[in-house]
Order: structure tokens, then C-alpha cells, then sequence
């Protein structure tokens, strides 16, 4: 199982003081953390794409570019792409000049979304639709990034090409292209059709809740005769002992998840023990190796991505614990 770092990029202020950095301080805060993720040996970076709230990370690929000059090695990834909403002519040509100038490091997820705004303000396409929109969308981005000769393509989402080749290509073969989703049979039935990775959602669910889906994706694969790659992810916080972490955590992930259903219309109130029995790990570095090793057990994933900077958690905060994380969880795993 390797290890990544994932960002959704939320912007909320500090819950002890009320103050909330500049959007500028956040979004270097990310790219910053990103760059010491691969001193400390996580594998990939991803991060998350939203639009018009404060998640504020709306490009992902221009924030992976300037993390990808400012390291050599670890994998960049996107957690999702809203390819529904997007041209896919666009984003291969995103990713694909990502993965020259990276040298070969770019990976990308993709989501259909769900937020209607998005969709009207970016097409307006009719969300409904999603799944269609995704399937000609995700075929498109394909033929663009392995085709060795100029093609013509005409869909029902978008406008006809005529004789393309991507320009750049990407530097030896296609970026790995997962599917971000899983939260229903027909999801994980649809990505194994497709055959493609499988990058469960960074929703806030009992680990035991993908063991089922998990397993039936893996089926299908296995009967085309495809390699299954899953991924999976869970918001972490460690400190030296149990008491530490739940109570310098309590007040930014109970803020984060208050803010995030609320997005949602949800105004539920937030039970912060059920939350770190959930996928959200807290606690010493043993318990978080016993919760990631549960992890193991019921999904088994590929890659494992942490989110640790939620709720306006100070960068100071941020980097201890995924240092700690690096270095007494990491090696035990």
C-alpha cells in the first residue's frame, strides 16, 4: 500500500481565533506542504477541484505545476477532476503538458460532480445526464492521450474535432486515469465496465462501508481479465498521545464537517467521537497504525491518501502531523 497526501483545499478560518489566512497564504500553505510530503516519503499528491464555495482550490493542475518544479518524484494527482463540466480537449491538454514538464509524474482523477451551479455555469449541461456526459467525456480524454495519429471524433456532449493530435502528448504513455467514486454498486459496476482504477470518495463513512464494493469491483476486474487499482483516503490527525490529538483536533474537524454538510443543506449536528471511528483516524501513532492497518484489512487499496488540513488547522499544526505520521506510522505499515 503506498502512502499519498490528499488536499480538498478548504478555506475556513482558525476556530481559537476566528482569523482566516488570505486566500494566497492557504493555497501556498498546500503547495508548501506538498513539496515537504516528498521529503518525508509520500508517494502522491492530490488534490481536490471545486468552484464558487470555499474549497478554493478551482485549478488543481496549475497548483500540481507548481509543486511538480519544486520536486522529483512524487506522483500528482488531482482528487477529482470535474470532467462532466470540463472539455476534455482542455483538460488532456492540462495534463499532458503536466506530465511533460514533470517528467512523466501526472495522474488524474475524474468525477462527474454533483453540484447543479457547476453544472450550469460551466455548459449548462443538465446534471441529470452525468453519467452519460462522463462516459463520452472519459472515451474522449482517452483517444486524445493515446492516439498516435491525428483523428476526427464527433459526440453528443460536445462540438465535432476535425484531424487532432494532442500537442503536447504526455512524455511516455497516457496518465493513470481513475474514476473518483464508489458510494453504490452501480458506481463500482460502472468503473469496472469501463476498466478503469477505482479512487473511493473522502466522504465521512465506516471503514466497513467499501468492503462489499470493494470486493465486487475486484470480481469484475478479475473476470476481463484487467488489473483492480484502488484507492482509498481517510482525514488523519496524530500527536504523541491519544488525549493530545482528540483534543487539538476536536475543534477543526467538527468545524470542517459542520461547514462541509452545511454545503450540502445539511445542518445535522456533528458528533466529533463518531467521526474518528469513521474514516477519520485520530489519535498516537499506534492507534492510527491499528485504524490503517483495519483499513488494510477490509479494502486492501493500492494507495491510501491522508487528508490532514481541514477546519483552518495553522500550517504549523499541519506539518507536525504529518511529520509524526512519517515517521512513526509510515514505517509501521
Amino acid at each position: 500500500m503506498k502512502l499519498g497526501v490528499m488536499s480538498l483545499g478548504d478555506h475556513l478560518p482558525n476556530p481559537h481565533t476566528g482569523i482566516r489566512t488570505s486566500q494566497g497564504e492557504r493555497l501556498r500553505s498546500i503547495v508548501d506542504s506538498s513539496v515537504e510530503a516528498e521529503s518525508l516519503g509520500f508517494s502522491m499528491i492530490a488534490l481536490g477541484e471545486h468552484h464558487f464555495n470555499d474549497y478554493i482550490i478551482s485549478s488543481p493542475q496549475l497548483m500540481l505545476a507548481a509543486i511538480a518544479e519544486r520536486t522529483e518524484r512524487i506522483r500528482l494527482a488531482t482528487a477529482v477532476t470535474l470532467l462532466a463540466t470540463s472539455d476534455p480537449v482542455r483538460v488532456a491538454e492540462d495534463f499532458a503538458t503536466l506530465d511533460q514538464l514533470s517528467g512523466g509524474r501526472a495522474e488524474i482523477v475524474v468525477g462527474r460532480g454533483i453540484n447543479p451551479e457547476t453544472y450550469a455555469a460551466f455548459g449548462g449541461l443538465d446534471p441529470k445526464q452525468g453519467h452519460a456526459i462522463m462516459s463520452e467525456k472519459v472515451q474522449l480524454l482517452d483517444q486524445l492521450w493515446n492516439s498516435k495519429e491525428p483523428f476526427d471524433w464527433s459526440g453528443e456532449f460536445r462540438g465535432p474535432l476535425e484531424n487532432v493530435q494532442l500537442k503536447p502528448s504526455p512524455l511516455a504513455s497516457a496518465p493513470r486515469l481513475w474514476m473518483g467514486t464508489g458510494t453504490t454498486e452501480e458506481s463500482v459496476r460502472r468503473t469496472a465496465a469501463q476498466g478503469l482504477p477505482l479512487m473511493l470518495p473522502s466522504i465521512f463513512a465506516r471503514i466497513d462501508t467499501w468492503g462489499p464494493l470493494v470486493k465486487i469491483y475486484r470480481e469484475l476486474m478479475e473476470e476481463q481479465g484487467k488489473q483492480a487499482v484502488v484507492g482509498s483516503c481517510s482525514y488523519v490527525h496524530v500527536a504523541p498521545d491519544s488525549q493530545t490529538a482528540r483534543e487539538q483536533w476536536r475543534p477543526y474537524l467538527t468545524g470542517y464537517v459542520t461547514w462541509a454538510r452545511q454545503l450540502l443543506g445539511n445542518k445535522s449536528p456533528v458528533n466529533y467521537e463518531e467521526l474518528i471511528e469513521g474514516t477519520a483516524m485520530c489519535g498516537s501513532p499506534e492507534e492510527v497504525v491499528e485504524r490503517m492497518n483495519t483499513f488494510k484489512e477490509i479494502i486492501d487499496p493500492d494507495v491510501h491518501l491522508a487528508v490532514f488540513d481541514v477546519g483552518g488547522l495553522p500550517h504549523e499544526m499541519l506539518m507536525d502531523t504529518m511529520a509524526l505520521f512519517a515517521a512513526e506510522v509510515m514505517p509501521k505499515l
